[in-house]
């Protein structure tokens, strides 16, 4: 069928120069199909966005309808400042990154290792719980 054809990542440049215009973006991550030149035709774009603090709800709607508008997609976006695991170390793993700087990404690699330190393993345990507990009830 055309619409599992593989295409290219539809372009990057207007993608940067679109996220570029919101002076308040530090950084960002395409992850997901697109950044792994796995896209069909309907797959959307799985974007992450750090800024200075929180994205507010406004400028969440202005980031998604700029760039949907521009590259005839639907948009992701993911807020690095709220995201959790496993995701984050998905986005950081097998992302690209078009904004931002080695200091900022590290920043988020560090915020990832003290989160599989701390959080992880009590996730894993409460998983394993309650999976234990719906096939033993």
């Amino acid at each position: 069928m055309h619409n599992e054809l593989q295409i290219p990542i539809q372009d990057e440049s207007a993608i940067k120069q679109t996220l570029l215009s919101f002076a308040e973006v530090r950084m960002a991550i395409i992850f997901g199909s697109l950044a792994k030149h796995k896209a069909t035709f309907n797959s959307d774009l799985d974007i992450a966005i750090l800024v200075e603090k929180k994205i507010s709800p406004e400028l969440k709607l202005n980031l998604i309808n700029s760039l949907a508008s521009r590259i005839g997609r639907p948009v992701d976006l993911i807020d690095l400042n709220e995201v959790g695991e496993p995701l984050l170390g998905e986005i950081l793993q097998h992302g690209k990154m078009i904004i931002g700087n080695a200091t900022l990404k590290g920043n988020l690699l560090t915020r990832h290792l003290m989160d599989l330190a701390d959080f992880v393993p009590y996730q894993t345990r409460i998983l394993k719980e309650r999976r234990n507990a719906w096939i033993n009830s």
